[in-house]
């Protein structure tokens, strides 16, 4: 993934993270190592008819100039482990994998008609 920082007017300095991003396309499970991140978890309460809940949710920002985090995937701060069966990808999940989140919106960025950062969340 090729960073995209010369003639973007946005500051980058605090995308200074390392995730790991785990995508599945069919029986396929690829690991992608991304330095050079911002991930940020949030905490709220959410308060409806039933009570008030802690709501977790979650931005990371990725500078760049192709599409490298899709709705789905898995992200994991820092260097995670292999992925390769489908028992290891049903394993990898946020109540039992610490730093684990998962995409429920990218959001792609663009200054003077390219790319310059994709947001995503969840």
């Amino acid at each position: 993934m090729r960073h995209f920082r010369s003639s973007c007017p946005l500051d980058y300095s605090k995308c200074c993270q390392t995730v790991t991003i785990y995508h599945q396309e069919g029986a396929e499970y690829t690991k992608n190592v991304v330095p050079g991140v911002f991930l940020d978890f949030k905490k709220t309460q959410n308060i409806d008819k039933t009570g008030s809940g802690e709501v977790n949710s979650f931005l990371l920002v990725v500078p760049c100039q192709t599409q490298g985090v899709f709705v789905g995937d898995k992200v994991m701060l820092g260097e995670g482990p292999e992925v390769v069966t489908r028992e290891e990808w049903a394993a990898l999940i946020p109540s039992k994998v610490r730093g684990l989140v998962v995409v429920k919106y990218v959001d792609p960025k663009y200054w003077n008609g390219t790319m310059c950062h994709i947001e995503a969340g969840g």
